[in-house]
């Protein structure tokens, strides 16, 4: 009988034991169980979790990608596959032959004298192998010269109304010294090479600045005059 009392005192105490242990860290599944609670002996106090070192490492600020260099877009014409800067005009008050001549007129004063012309009164259609003057924009003041550019200039005119369109463009840089001739590349060349794109994009783009000038010059020389009343003054 004393031994199994004996027993029973020495299993109810390793009993409440346990019991107080448990209570002290607590079971995950408890409604009392400490989330934050961590074993000293299992990690040291300057430790960082991996979770805690994603975070910090995605609040860190990185510096934003490079943005890829857009080169100028151009119109490509789809049957010639040529660069092509195009147009129609309406203008109802204005008769084809007025136009016509207004075109000639124009052209004298916008193109050198060695353009090349052909004229086609009949059919109102004239077609100018036509020069200018090439330049790089350096600012908004200074640019520099590169040579010129060569293109057709072709208009067709109805009455009320005209076509034009500006192709087969070239840029012919300045000779070299020494050299017998200057070099001559397409715009297209320089538009589709995968070779010294900023270089080739930055004349296109300074060649497109001169051609929109050009054609705004165009378009209002071919303006009806106006007409000033004589009893308005």
């Amino acid at each position: 009988m004393k031994k199994t009392f004996s027993h029973l005192v020495v299993l109810l105490v390793l009993f409440l034991g346990s019991a107080t242990l448990k209570a002290q860290v607590g079971e995950p599944e408890s409604p009392g169980f400490d989330f934050n609670y961590s074993d000293s002996t299992s990690l040291d106090s300057g430790a960082v979790s991996e979770d805690q070192e994603g975070s910090d490492k995605s609040n860190e600020k990185t510096d934003p990608l490079t943005k890829p260099y857009e080169r100028i877009v151009l119109t490509v014409d789809s049957t010639t596959n040529l660069i092509t800067y195009s147009g129609v005009v309406e203008q109802e008050e204005s008769g084809s032959d007025s136009l016509y001549l207004r075109t000639k007129r124009w052209a004298e004063k916008a193109f050198t004298k060695d353009t090349k012309v052909e004229l086609d009164k009949r059919n109102q259609k004239l077609v100018y192998i036509a020069y200018i003057p090439a330049y790089s924009y350096l600012n908004k003041y200074t640019k520099r010269n590169i040579g010129k550019y060569e293109m057709k200039f072709t208009v067709l005119i109805k009455e009320g109304r005209y076509k034009y369109s500006v192709s087969n463009l070239v840029h012919e840089s300045v000779k070299p010294a020494g050299a017998s001739k200057a070099n001559r590349n397409y715009f297209e060349f320089y538009y589709t090479s995968i070779n010294n794109v900023r270089q080739y994009d930055s004349v296109l783009r300074a060649a497109d600045k001169d051609i929109q000038a050009l054609l705004a010059s165009y378009r209002e020389a071919m303006k009806e005059p106006k007409v000033v009343d004589e009893d308005d003054w």
